[in-house]
């Protein structure tokens, strides 16, 4: 014979507008400005923060520390699936190198077995090709692609051509050490200014 609490939430679940209820109003409390303040200060959750934490890191970088890194798009457009996992590779020697950002991979490819495989994050974009939009393509990929520098906060972007990964793109991603981070967070926590 099932317990009190399961009777109950039998007897609950029948009553007229139940259902109507648990899937009108789980949307009105995500609008709700006053709730959604209560959340940020119940948990902890900083809307101003630089990084998201949520952005995983792949699965080669862990521990602490992970979830403040920086978040890099790494663009993708034109690329052949096998320049693409060249790429991956390539980002994810220069991740564990430096352990200093979290990619966040963007194409018009869906190769996404390649960004599996490393615990990566993938958006797809349409390609150019055969673009049938009302907008232009390049309207269209400027859209998505600052709605995904809004959406990931990303603080750098890489853009990879055909040939893939160039000298540039590897300086930039080599920059972002944890070392490097890690001090310019303690300069902005001890209140001293950076050197003139």
């Amino acid at each position: 014979m099932p317990g009190r609490g399961v009777r109950a939430k039998h007897v609950i679940r029948r009553l007229p507008g139940v259902a109507a209820a648990r899937r009108g109003v789980p949307p009105l409390l995500r609008r709700n400005k006053a709730l959604r303040l209560m959340a940020r200060r119940l948990y902890g959750i900083d809307a101003t923060a630089p990084v998201p934490s949520d952005v995983a890191a792949g699965r080669l970088l862990d521990g602490m520390g992970t979830e403040r890194l920086p978040v890099v798009l790494v663009v993708m457009f034109g690329t052949g699936p096998d320049t693409i996992e060249e790429v991956a590779d390539e980002v994810a020697r220069l991740q564990v190198a430096t352990a200093g950002f979290r990619p966040v991979f963007v194409t018009d490819v869906p190769a996404f077995g390649v960004f599996r495989r490393y615990g990566y994050p993938a958006e797809l974009l349409l390609p150019a090709d055969g673009w049938q939009g009302r907008e232009t393509w390049n309207e269209y990929a400027r859209r998505l692609v600052g709605l995904m520098f809004d959406a990931y906060r990303a603080t750098a972007s890489v853009t990879i051509g055909p040939e893939g990964l160039d000298e540039a793109a590897r300086v930039v991603l080599g920059s972002l050490s944890a070392d490097s981070l890690r001090s310019s967070l303690d300069e902005a926590g001890s209140g001293s200014s950076p050197p003139k």
